[in-house]
């Protein structure tokens, strides 16, 4: 077997880290930078080399098919309808960084602290921050939040739009602050968005890591090849089993096996290697290695749905979309890599509280300047445009479990959306608080028929029963094998999974409460920060740069 740029692969390596996504990659480039380690890479997935992973505004197609993506489908949610809700993650060369929306968001500085505050030590903010620099290089420049120097480029959104200047405008109006850098002082209010783009390319960490490091002899990177299991002498990880081209496979690990397989398929491959509860374990015939009861439960998701409008004037961006604005777009994008093809569409957002009680905004807004369905797997584009709302740190908590013994069976999964008065109440309120702003005057000029929920749905009973048929995913599922020193917890505070050797988990998955904005720039955070740990490294210096808090 061989490696993405034609070498064999050895027999044995030092580490060996499973899927190639927002923490993968970055594991696999930092370990090869010690020569002396040899480092190989497993993706399920292909290459990352397509017009529509590299093109940003290709974004919705990835979404669509298996081709790139795992297209896994949650068990009914009783809160909404009993609806079975679809799930993308990525499984091609980068991960999900390869098909996501690029929105480049840092989560609210409070939720690492809060994290520090559960006991895991190195985790407050101060600690997370130096490796946030560390990752980007922000086109605005270095300052106490910023970083310059990193693999990651992160472009400022144009947001030249009528409507995604009506957005600001309204937002403001109806009394929220303009933030220059959500991702700096102070999270709270409207913004125009940061994206992973450069020079009009998606920048997933497949390009920021690996690779800008292929010709790196020490750092294999096999795609293609599913990992079906980790096998153990006693409580020591020492091979790796999976599939290429079908052909049963298995090489052996001297150091680490990290695994970076994504907040669901994650717990997944550790029960199937026999790390979970062990009654469940059973039910499969699957030995147990490790009794770890947490395994796979405690998931966090932002629930999210769209709220839809009409526009009076013909300025979304759904009138370049027609079939020969498509052909004009490709053709700009692929000559010049710029043009309407080189954004992601989500230019603007905000994060805003719903009440005075809190004191960290629980509520996220996207915004796309057209009517257009990307949420459940399909695209479809009219002239209007939409917010979608988030609930940040959601008390619905869901899980992944085994459906079969067999590796190459997806995993049983549920959200639990909605399950809790809390998350329906902050669901209810994020409807309310979006009709508010655009009833403000910088809407007067576009603003339209409300097409989703609908002018008809006004009371909080009729809000819920339309959200039981909107909502779904933002994409973001964490938690389901937390770092902590509890009974529920998977991982200690460097990921070392509890009373295992050799084992690690770097992804979501670990994340002990699930963070306030996208997971993508987070998890890389976490990668960089534990790939020091992993190479024996003293942690980056604290910084003492100081965030806004509600008094």
């Amino acid at each position: 077997m061989r490696d993405i740029n034609g070498r064999p692969l050895n027999t044995t390596y030092d580490y060996i880290v499973i899927g190639s996504g927002s923490a993968g990659s970055v594991v696999a480039a930092r370990l090869s930078e010690d020569q002396g380690h040899s480092v190989l890479m497993l993706e399920a997935g292909p290459s990352d080399n397509s017009i529509f992973i590299k093109m940003p505004a290709a974004l919705g197609f990835p979404l669509m098919n298996d081709r790139f993506n795992w297209y896994i489908h949650s068990e009914p949610e009783k809160e909404l309808g009993d609806r079975s809700i679809y799930e993308a993650r990525g499984r091609v060369l980068g991960g999900s960084s390869s098909i996501n929306g690029m929105n480049w968001v840092r989560g609210n500085p409070w939720d690492y602290d809060n994290w520090g505050a559960m006991g895991l030590k190195g985790w407050s903010y101060d600690e997370c921050l130096p490796y946030f620099r560390k990752a980007e290089t922000f086109d605005q420049g270095a300052d106490d939040y910023r970083g310059d120097n990193g693999p990651m480029h992160i472009e400022t959104c144009k947001a030249d739009n009528p409507l995604y200047k009506a957005f600001i405008e309204a937002g403001v109006q109806a009394g929220y602050p303009y933030m220059k850098d959500h991702n700096g002082y102070r999270q709270e209010g409207v913004h125009i968005t940061q994206r992973n783009v450069h020079k009009g390319i998606r920048w997933s960490t497949s390009q920021a890591y690996i690779h800008t490091n292929k010709g790196r002899a020490n750092l294999h990177v096999a795609d293609k090849a599913q990992v079906t299991r980790i096998e153990f002498q006693g409580k020591r990880a020492v091979k790796v089993h999976f599939l290429s081209d079908g052909q049963p496979q298995a090489l052996a690990v001297k150091q680490e096996v990290i695994m970076c397989a994504g907040a669901i398929h994650s717990p997944h491959l550790l029960m199937l290697s026999g790390i979970g509860r062990a009654e469940h374990l059973a039910e499969f015939g699957i030995p147990c290695v490790a009794d770890l009861p947490g395994v796979g439960e405690g998931m966090k998701d932002h629930v999210a749905a769209p709220v839809q409008y009409r526009a009076t004037q013909n300025v979304s961006i759904a009138k370049q979309l027609t079939p020969l604005g498509k052909f004009k777009l490709g053709a700009m994008w692929t000559l010049f890599k710029k043009g309407l093809g080189a954004t992601n569409f989500f230019e603007v957002g905000a994060f805003i509280r719903t009440h005075d009680g809190i004191k960290v905004p629980n509520v996220q807004f996207e915004f796309i300047p057209m009517l257009g369905e990307f949420q459940h797997g399909s695209v479809k584009l009219e002239n209007g445009f939409q917010y979608f709302f988030s609930l940040m740190r959601p008390t619905s908590t869901g899980r992944v479990w085994l459906g079969s013994a067999d590796p190459l069976a997806a995993p049983k999964f549920a959200f639990n959306f909605l399950s809790t008065q809390q998350d329906k109440d902050d669901a209810i309120a994020a409807v309310k608080a979006i009709r508010h702003v655009v009833s403000q005057p910088a809407w007067d000029p576009y603003r339209g028929e409300e097409v989703t929920p609908g002018p008809a749905v006004q009371t909080d009973e009729q809000i819920l029963e339309a959200l039981r048929g909107l909502a779904g995913t933002n994409y973001h599922p964490s938690c389901t094998c937390r770092m902590g020193t509890d009974a529920m917890s998977v991982v200690d505070a460097q990921a070392r999974v509890h009373g295992l050797e050799n084992l690690r988990v770097v992804d979501a998955s670990i994340m002990p409460e699930i963070v306030s904005g996208n997971l993508n720039a987070p998890v890389i955070m976490m990668a960089e920060k534990i790939a020091d740990a992993i190479r024996g490294r003293q942690a980056l210096p604290k910084t003492n740069a100081p965030y806004y808090q509600v008094a």
